[in-house]
């Protein structure tokens, strides 16, 4: 970073008001619904939804079968107030001096420029909830017009979010200070949200998925859960989980934000449900209710009505990546539901969930066969930066999501006396389906594993940590998964045999730990992952030297307790760094005791 380009944060800093949740001004509507009947009143007078159920539509009803000329139908508003891509210019309030110096700074415009790009480079390319046209159209004006005050409150701070984002990957950013630079930005973004005084709209939805996304990387969980919560009960006030039906006049760019929106709720309810262990808000139901973003890229809005894998120029979709992401999410919900989240997995015979994991490794194949050329990472142009990472990141996705399928045959495994680790089963006497399974399951899990942290070894830049590969909070999350698969294989290798430090789960241990080490510059997450691992390890080296080859399970008391005390002093309340991202879970307690109670 140049002197003359450098941010400085006691400038970008202000004050991180308490909840981004904003009333509003409803007054407008205050006389026509309530939050026990609905619309009591006129359903013209509000933008939102409110379905059959509610007392307010079927006195509607009733009215209308006592006289047909009082039909309000449909009780669904249409056209722009329901799902707008943007909110209109409305009077503002006025900003203070102290609000002007502070909310409606912008960095020197190099450095702005710099963070915009990478941020639409790098995650709107991922994720593209927000309209780039619209947002583009508004950042350049600050650089012509001078004067912010008239912007909207609600897209200024959509911008700054951008540029909070923005900083995670920015290479002008030293590593170690882009998270303050960015949560500098975040909260000033919060502060002009929350003087934004629009009612629901589109716009605002995808502020706070935004917000969302960039709290994933902060150590605010339950604000992260109650945001993302929020965006998804104004999307659907606004009727944007309802059939298309209801506004097929509309433009094409107007029907894609609408699903890119919609989906991105959808997206950021399934990855909070598995990052967190809780249900999510969105049901199954719901999901094909709206169809997946087409592949057309923003560009192409006026020449294309039907997606396509290819643009009109000949150039992959950057599109076709959010689509097919949000169909292997849908995959992920299932695999927590049938093999996590409904029953104790040390209670449950594992047997039972044999078919579940057919069907659901099924499905990923045909997934996996599914993809456009460009997005399989063994055909991916290396040459378009964009779509190598977004076929790798697909793949990184896809190999954690069998991670996670495979993972409870593990325990299964190493707690029925299985085999030893190098052997075969035994089924020349009386052939076992069931048996050939829990043989073969754990070892494609290790499979798994090893490709995971291969791909970010080999495409992890140690100097700017970036590369084709996830966010790195992300990317922590599926590393450490990862590396917890293989811990159970080193320890499946020295319990028939000394350690070999040659072994390939010794490698991939290795590249694990020195990826996260890596990532430690940005978080000290990833600090305590490491240290959280290495931890196990040396327990588990520890009870198979005092051991040896013994079954002797007396033995294993010590360890378990062990094991309890390391997951309480890492798991405290205040140490949380962002969901799904503790060094240790409750899950991985359970089914790496298991294994000791098996020894």
């Amino acid at each position: 970073m140049t002197e003359g380009e450098e941010i400085h944060l006691a400038m970008l800093s202000a004050s991180r008001s308490p909840s981004t949740v904003n009333k509003g001004d409803l007054a407008s509507e205050a006389h026509t619904a309530d939050s026990m009947n609905g619309i009591t009143g006129d359903p013209k007078y509000s933008h939102e939804i409110f379905g059959s159920s509610s007392a307010g539509s079927f006195m509607r009803q009733i009215q209308t079968a006592i006289n047909p000329s009082m039909d309000t139908s449909p009780s669904h508003p249409r056209g722009k107030g329901t799902v707008t891509r943007g909110d209109s210019p409305r009077a503002q309030p006025a900003y203070s001096g102290y609000e002007k110096s502070t909310l409606l700074l912008l960095p020197p415009k190099a450095v702005a420029d710099s963070l915009m790009q990478v941020y639409w480079d790098y995650d709107w390319t991922l994720y593209p909830i927000i309209d780039r046209g619209q947002v583009e159209e508004t950042y350049e004006s600050l650089w012509t017009s001078g004067d912010a005050m008239n912007i909207s409150p609600l897209r200024m701070s959509i911008i700054n979010v951008c540029f909070a984002l923005g900083c995670h990957y920015a290479p002008l950013i030293l590593p170690k200070e882009r998270r303050d630079t960015g949560d500098c930005f975040f909260s000033r973004a919060e502060c002009l949200y929350n003087k934004a005084k629009d009612g629901p709209s589109c716009e605002r939805v995808q502020c706070l998925l935004l917000f969302g996304v960039y709290l994933q990387s902060t150590k605010n969980v339950f604000q992260c859960w109650m945001t993302v919560g929020e965006a998804i009960r104004i999307a659907q006030s606004l009727g944007m989980h309802l059939p298309e039906a209801e506004i097929s006049s509309q433009p094409v760019s107007h029907r894609e934000y609408r699903r890119r929106t919609w989906h991105g709720c959808v997206w950021l309810d399934r990855v909070l449900s598995a990052t967190f262990g809780r249900p999510g808000m969105i049901p199954n139901w719901l999901f094909s209710s709206v169809p997946l973003p087409s592949m057309i890229d923003d560009e192409f809005f006026q020449d294309q009505i039907e997606g396509s894998e290819r643009r009109p120029d000949g150039q992959p979709c950057i599109m076709a990546f959010m689509g097919k992401a949000i169909e292997l999410y849908r995959i992920l919900d299932d695999v927590l539901v049938q093999l996590y989240l409904t029953c104790n997995p040390r209670e449950e015979e594992m047997e039972s969930k044999l078919p579940h994991i057919l069907e659901l490794d099924s499905r990923i194949q045909s997934w996996v066969k599914s993809l456009p050329s460009h997005l399989q990472i063994q055909t991916a142009a290396t040459r378009n930066t964009i779509v190598y990472r977004q076929a790798t990141v697909l793949r990184i996705h896809s190999l954690h999501v069998r991670i996670l399928l495979f993972r409870p045959t593990l325990v299964r495994y190493c707690r029925r006396g299985a085999p030893l680790y190098t052997e075969k089963p035994d089924v020349s006497t009386d052939p076992s389906l069931s048996e050939v399974m829990l043989f073969q399951c754990p070892r494609m899990c290790f499979r798994f594993a090893h490709e995971l942290i291969e791909i970010f070894n080999l495409n992890l830049d140690p100097k700017t940590l970036g590369g084709p590969l996830p966010v790195w909070w992300y990317s922590v999350f599926y590393v450490y998964t990862a590396a917890t698969t293989i811990l159970v294989e080193r320890f499946l290798e020295a319990r028939e045999s000394a350690a070999n430090s040659e072994s390939a789960a010794s490698q991939a241990w290795n590249a694990a730990i020195h990826v996260l080490r890596s990532y430690g510059a940005l978080s000290d997450c990833a600090q305590r992952c490491v240290a959280a691992l290495e931890a196990l390890y040396d327990n588990l080296s520890l009870n198979n030297r005092k051991k040896g080859n013994t079954s002797d399970t007396r033995d294993a008391a010590p360890d378990r307790d062990s094991f309890l005390g390391l997951y309480n002093h890492l798991n405290q309340p205040e140490e949380m760094n962002g969901p799904g991202l503790l060094p240790l879970t409750f899950d991985d307690l359970v089914w790496l005791d298991s294994i000791l109670e098996y020894e």
